[in-house]
Parts: structure tokens; sequence; C-alpha cells
């Protein structure tokens, strides 16, 4: 299914996963993490490939140009 509407949907997918690799990386968000301070490079790395596979998923499903 190639939708336009879709393809926007996972680019701001994209930059929710960006922002959120961001303050893992940073060591400010801390849900569902073993310890209470510092970054957890773990789970911006995480955060960062699910980013990196919505991009690739909306370049898929976007209109293309005839």
């Amino acid at each position: 299914m190639k939708s336009n509407t879709l393809a926007i949907g996972f680019g701001i997918l994209a930059l929710v996963f960006i922002v959120v690799a961001a303050l893992y990386g940073l060591g400010v968000l801390q849900i569902l993490t073993s310890t209470t301070s510092g970054p957890h490079v773990k789970h911006a790395i995480l955060f960062a490939v699910l980013a990196i596979a919505s991009l690739i998923a909306a370049n898929f499903t976007r209109e293309r140009a005839v």
C-alpha cells in the first residue's frame, strides 16, 4: 500500500525516535532502565536504529512521481 500520508506518519515517528535517542544518550530519559543516572547508550542506539528503519519504511510507502 503506497500512501503519502503513511510516509509522513513514518517520518514523524522517525523524528520522535531521534528525540528519544538523544534524550537517552544525554542521560535525561530514564524509562525502563536498570540504573537511574547517566547516559544509556544501548537504548540510544536502539532508538536510532528504529528511526532509520522508520525512514526506510517511509521511503518504501511514499508514492512515486511518474
